[in-house]
């Protein structure tokens, strides 16, 4: 297997790992609103993604820290972007959802698919190709389908222009780890940085929704009730699951390996994580359910799943045919 190959597989594992995040984030957030009441979704989505970060820092800085501590500036450089253009990206997209649905959510952060192409095109001052315009169409179709989305259901209101902004910023990080500057980087160092500016960015958002010097009407503060949550044991156990695979082992699998593949491909290969959302939500709602005690279905396959994902993964093997070879490789 050559490495542009290796490193396609590693790719789709890692989304697959992202794709966990859904169906357990949800529980978590399910979870936690028992232990927290009164607080807005907003304030859940963003807790959850802070201990993430947080804890994704602390592991890092345990399994690296030699890496850690020899790194120079242009690891701490290319980790600061990372960490800016995704951190203030998750910021948006969380923002967002409080007024559109998730589904729409979902559809307009694929926008990458079409923003990448268009800032290599723009960058290299080459019309993407045809194969490259079509794999990009059949992924946009594919999420509009898994997501239930039509035109009749789109109007641009705060929502989407939020998500569109997002994807923007994505799509940045996608470009940011293929930036030829970077190649020589110790990118596990990088990763490490790029978790923690997440999580120093989404620290206020936190403090804003807790509220400073609240507490419930039992007489109990709001850091007491995240304590609480987060000692339980159920809330634990998701939380690991979120912390180890959908952020250490997706993120710094990202960062090692994209390198090997063109930034459109790497962006059609993230657009194969509502499949794997999907999948996962076959059955682990009702896992989490029975194992926290609260009430989350496990959802089921329609023709539009496959229809959608046959477009996505059509996409995808399109592009695995023609790809132009990578000069390099990772740091």
């Amino acid at each position: 297997m050559n490495p542009s190959s290796g490193a396609v597989m590693r790719l789709l594992l890692a989304t697959a790992a992202w794709g966990l995040s859904f169906p357990t984030a949800k529980a978590v957030m399910l979870a936690q609103a028992t232990f927290i009441p009164g607080r807005e979704a907003w304030f859940h989505s963003a807790l959850i993604l802070f201990v993430r970060m947080t804890l994704a820092t602390c592991i890092m800085l345990v399994l690296y820290r030699r890496e850690f501590a020899k790194m120079g500036r242009n690891e701490l450089r290319q980790g600061v972007e990372l960490g800016l253009f995704g951190g203030v990206g998750m910021l948006l997209q969380t923002d967002a959802q409080h007024v559109i649905s998730a589904s729409l959510s979902a559809f307009f952060t694929q926008f990458t698919c079409i923003f990448v192409p268009l800032a290599v095109a723009v960058r290299s001052k080459m019309w993407p190709t045809p194969w490259v315009i079509s794999a990009s169409a059949m992924v946009l179709g594919g999420c509009a389908i898994l997501s239930g989305v039509s035109a009749d259901g789109v109007s641009f209101g705060r929502g989407e222009w939020e998500t569109i902004a997002a994807a923007l910023l994505f799509t940045a990080q996608i470009l940011a780890l293929g930036r030829e500057c970077y190649r020589e980087n110790e990118m596990r160092s990088a990763a490490t940085v790029m978790f923690a500016v997440k999580a120093i960015l989404l620290a206020p958002v936190v403090l804003a929704g807790a509220g400073l010097g609240e507490s419930s009407g039992a007489g109990d503060s709001v850091w007491g009730q995240i304590l609480h949550a987060f000692a339980n044991g159920p809330v634990l156990l998701m939380t690991g699951l979120l912390t180890v695979f959908s952020t250490v082992y997706g993120y710094a699998t990202m960062v090692r390996w994209q390198p090997w593949v063109s930034p459109v491909q790497a962006g059609l290969i993230y657009a194969t994580e509502p499949i794997f959302a999907t999948l996962w939500a076959l059955f682990l709602p009702g896992w989490f359910s029975a194992l926290g005690g609260f009430s989350y279905g496990n959802e089921s396959l329609g023709v539009p799943f496959f229809w959608g994902a046959s477009l996505i993964l059509g996409a995808n093997v399109l592009l695995l045919e023609r790809k132009r070879p990578v000069a390099g490789g990772p740091g």
